[in-house]
């Protein structure tokens, strides 16, 4: 199905298709892509269906194929890791939990957390787990080369923001960068990982480089420190790292389900505001570039050791 879609594209489109998948830019967005099969123009529910009636809804498994057709456009493939959502490939992307603007009827403060099952704003971040970038280390596979995101429903059209990391690191001198590069930073066990599962880490990198020579990124705001016993010089770098993706220049776009988001997970940030409308609902999923080496326990579907 990617190939037939491929074959019916301009050379525009091909071109942008072709810098994604190469690391030249942050992110891709199609439109219209699912214009002649979409149900958005059905009314809209007063309240959001229950997560487990969500994964059984046929517009949302539509939207979730017509994902992983999209990945395969830029040469990804869609996966799960065994220490997230249940091992499960489609994540629903919604308030569940509380936190939003407008509170849920169920909402009991200390279910809130900071997850994408949460309204609660969340700030800049990459994709968890943060060990590695390219290749499995100490057991962790690496984090996912990208995220595909569409919206069921968006009725605000609350946007998903995205910010690339070149401009940040062209910010940074070149002590800064290798700061970044060392092992020197620590992290808060994720509370989207499934129970009993996933950790906290210690003594990681922010920056890897691969084997092209390309930065790769993973951060998050709110669970990245720098380790208390890291040089001064770390430190100093690390302040104005934050201090710069503070400042960064925010992309944003707007998700319906004719309009899908592809973000490099290696090379930008995403972030989002407080939910507005708690009958936002966003269908995602993580792709594997080629060049990747993770830990497969399963090959169909694909499931990935975390």
């Amino acid at each position: 199905m990617a190939n037939e879609i491929y074959d019916t594209l301009e050379k525009d489109n091909i071109y942008e298709i072709n810098k994604f998948k190469n690391k030249d830019t942050s992110f891709i967005v199609f439109n219209h892509i699912n214009e002649k099969n979409t149900q958005y123009n059905k009314k809209i529910p007063d309240f959001l269906p229950s997560p487990e009636e969500l994964e059984n809804d046929l517009e949302c498994l539509r939207l979730a194929s017509s994902n992983q057709i999209l990945l395969h456009l830029v040469e990804q493939s869609s996966f799960a890791y065994d220490i997230d959502n249940h091992g499960k490939i489609m994540r629903l992307v919604a308030n569940f939990k509380g936190g939003g603007a407008n509170k849920l009827a169920t909402e009991r403060p200390e279910n809130v957390d900071k997850s994408s099952h949460s309204g609660i704003a969340l700030g800049a971040h990459t994709e968890a787990p943060y060990h590695c970038t390219t290749s499995s280390e100490d057991g962790h596979s690496p984090a996912p080369s990208s995220l595909i995101l569409t919206a069921k429903f968006n009725p605000l059209s609350e946007p998903t923001t995205i910010i690339p990391i070149a401009p940040i690191l062209n910010k940074l001198n070149f002590e800064e960068i290798l700061a970044l590069t060392t092992k020197n930073f620590d992290f808060t066990r994720s509370e989207t990982f499934t129970d009993g599962k996933g950790a906290e880490g210690k003594n990681t990198s922010i920056l890897d480089i691969d084997k092209m020579g390309r930065f790769s990124m993973k951060y998050n705001s709110y669970r990245f420190t720098v380790n208390p016993n890291a040089p001064l010089f770390v430190k100093k770098a690390f302040k104005n790292f934050e201090l710069f993706v503070n400042e960064a220049k925010m992309i944003k776009v707007s998700l319906s389900p004719n309009k899908t988001i592809i973000i490099n997970n290696n090379t930008s940030l995403h972030c989002r505001d407080v939910i507005k409308d708690n009958r936002r609902l966003l269908i995602r999923l993580f792709g594997y570039s080629s060049d990747i080496n993770p830990i497969i326990l399963r090959e169909q579907p694909l499931l990935i050791q975390g």
